[in-house]
């Protein structure tokens, strides 16, 4: 099997990894990790980019400031938005501009940010 060099990955460091790790892959979407253990996973993003899910080692987990915020795209936004309402996690309704892109904010079961546009075909 070949190696793969791994060049940018976002850590998202979480106290329930169960919760969010099922958040990850069911309601966002993310599928499969391509590891996965009971204190981490890493789902591939792109040919050169990853996110890596890991369990928190401490107690208590500040979410102020030194949150993580990450961008991702999907093919089907509405279906998203369906799936994180039902989770009680809906998307914010304000426009972020990032670039040349627009995107949507939304937030995990810790309150994690993350930001969502729809791939353009």
């Amino acid at each position: 099997m070949e190696k793969k060099t791994l060049r940018n990955a976002v850590v998202i460091k979480v106290n329930d990894f169960t919760l969010c790790d099922n958040f990850y892959r069911d309601v966002l979407g993310l599928g499969d990790p391509e590891f996965t253990s009971s204190f981490g996973s890493f789902y591939s993003l792109s040919e050169s980019g990853g996110l890596y899910l890991l369990k928190s080692g401490l107690p208590c987990l500040e979410h102020g400031s030194a949150a993580v915020s990450w961008c991702f795209a999907t093919a089907d936004l509405a279906a998203l938005e369906a799936r994180l309402r039902e989770v009680d996690l809906p998307l914010d309704k304000e426009i972020f501009h990032l670039g040349f892109e627009e995107y949507r904010r939304g937030l995990d079961p810790e309150k994690n940010p993350f930001f969502v546009r729809e791939e353009k075909p």
